[in-house]
């Protein structure tokens, strides 16, 4: 469908409005005619001028206002014209972002010669060049050559891929602070007596430096093919998704902050465990174990008497020192594997892996691997790696793909769901609102049985 702006007096017909000759309808869906009807539509019945995609009858005055009346409606307007027209300059100027294009200069030869050499009363390329880039004064980019244009869909692609790109790093960096923060928030809820610390070269180190790096290239993700065929949102705030979504949203959110922040916390139990029995057996020989323990009790090093032990309220050690840089750590490296469930904002991984569209991502998370692997290997006490038991270090391994996993199969298909319903919902809104101003009924003319006109059922 289209819209005409060529104004049209009230209750004249439309002579030029264009008859299907092979449809079952006579007229097209009867929209507004002429900027101010279109501005008076928007105001009182809805936005479906806003929707249309093509405009007919326009001239330069009218296209300007109608660029007016998008930004006035929030929406980003994109202006691509001749740079050559000088009329066009307007339009650049209204419109938020403006491409010229310059099909004279390379391919139009304007220098006349004759038999004495040239003539120079004629018009030259370097004089179009000159009033073009006059005309383009605002425009972002002015491309030379009627073949360039094929690279504006290109361009268009690559912006709403970087839209959407910066949006998942966005997204990334608030998750990992909130992982931190409720981090921080459930060390005094811990099961065991000794409370953790919170390591400040280790917090600094996943704060200002991982978060940041792992976030930023984020933000380099290539958008897939199929981008341009999705449907955009549009800039109004009386849009909002409803209170399930947005509730579900939040909620899914908050749960990929949770993980990572929650799952640090039981490791801590097993690693204060067993480094206590490490470093300081007689310690928790003479102050956590009862006089009735047997040998045997002894020799299996328990965990549970040894986590519960009122002695360990206001003890510091390297124990307890080595278990709460263990915890930071896990929280760590689930936070740096959890992050390639945010490379692709609406797509499982397993559809294409998140490195062949992100190498700069690969590289950040290797080497944020490699700046966690260096402060463990600083900041832990001697021996404390090989005093963990084996289904530690698995856990401690497995666990952060246990949160991808999770982030992958339940909360991002969630989250694709909500997205491909708002996007079906903008196509069926735009459609039924065109609906409405559709012919209620048609008539038609069965050529082979009558010539009288009779009445068929509605068009839907």
């Amino acid at each position: 469908c289209c819209i005409s702006l060529r104004p049209l007096e009230e209750g004249a017909d439309d002579t030029f409005r264009m008859t299907s000759n092979y449809a079952d309808w006579d007229v097209n869906a009867k929209l507004p005619h002429g900027v101010e009807n279109v501005k008076r539509h928007l105001e009182e019945v809805d936005n479906v001028p806003l929707l249309v995609s093509l405009y007919t009858d326009v001239s330069k005055k009218t296209t300007a206002e109608m660029v007016n009346v998008f930004q006035d409606y929030n929406d980003t307007v994109l202006a691509v014209g001749l740079s050559h027209l000088p009329g066009n300059q307007k339009v650049f100027f209204r419109s938020d972002i403006a491409i010229g294009v310059d099909v004279l200069s390379d391919e139009v030869s304007f220098v006349a010669t004759n038999k004495e050499g040239k003539d120079f009363d004629a018009l030259m390329s370097d004089e179009v060049a000159f009033v073009s880039s006059i005309s383009t004064w605002s425009s972002s980019l002015n491309i030379v050559g009627s073949q360039a244009m094929y690279h504006i869909l290109e361009i268009i692609r690559i912006g709403r891929s970087s839209l959407e790109a910066a949006i998942s790093s966005v997204s990334f960096f608030f998750t990992g602070c909130l992982s931190h923060c409720l981090f921080a928030v459930l060390c005094p809820c811990t099961a065991a007596t000794s409370v953790p610390l919170i390591p400040p070269l280790g917090s600094f180190l996943f704060n200002q430096v991982i978060l940041p790096l792992i976030g930023l290239s984020l933000a380099f993700t290539d958008g897939s093919s199929e981008f341009m065929s999705r449907v955009p949102s549009k800039n109004e705030s009386s849009v909002r998704y409803s209170w399930r979504g947005s509730r579900r949203i939040y909620f899914n959110g908050l749960l990929r902050a949770f993980l990572p922040a929650v799952v640090p916390h039981f490791l801590y139990l097993i690693a204060l465990g067993e480094l206590m029995w490490k470093f300081d057996p007689q310690f928790v020989a003479d102050k956590c174990l009862l006089a009735s323990n047997s040998i045997e009790e002894v020799t299996q090093r328990p965990l549970l008497p040894v986590i519960r032990c009122e002695a360990l309220r206001n003890y510091r050690g390297d124990a307890t020192e080595s278990a709460s840089v263990m915890m930071l750590a896990s929280l760590i490296l689930c936070t740096c594997v959890s992050s390639a469930s945010f490379v692709f904002r609406t797509e499982l991984i397993r559809s294409e892996p998140p490195w062949k569209r992100n190498h700069v991502w690969v590289g950040s998370l290797i080497s944020s691997l490699t700046l966690l692997a260096i402060y463990m290997r600083i900041v832990l006490a001697e021996g404390s790696v090989a005093a963990l038991p084996w289904y530690f270090l698995a856990l401690f391994l497995l666990t952060p793909f246990l949160c991808l996993l999770i982030n992958e199969k339940i909360l991002k298909n969630s989250d694709r769901l909500i997205d491909r319903r708002n996007e079906m919902m903008r196509r069926l809104q735009f459609e039924t609102k065109l609906g409405m101003w559709s012919p209620k009924e048609s008539q038609h003319v069965n050529i082979q049985q009558t010539n009288i006109q009779q009445d068929d059922s509605p068009v839907v």
